[in-house]
């Protein structure tokens, strides 16, 4: 029964999760959604549509690792 915003401010309120990166995946696409996502502390936030590659290339961002 949570949404997105709750679970990305109660991860980052956690000290065992707060250094979780969080990247969100959604439909919510207004620039409104978008940046409520980031100001409560999701790292990334990527919009439906989406390609593969732009999902692994934000993954593998914060894994360190340049997709190949």
């Amino acid at each position: 029964g949570l949404d997105g915003y709750e679970v990305c401010r109660r991860l980052r309120a956690t000290d065992a999760t707060a250094a979780v990166k969080i990247v969100v995946v959604t439909a919510r696409a207004r620039e409104a959604e978008r940046v409520r996502g980031l100001e409560e502390g999701a790292d990334a936030y990527v919009t439906k549509p989406f390609s593969t590659r732009e999902l692994i290339a934000t993954v593998g961002r914060f894994l360190g690792r340049t997709p190949s």
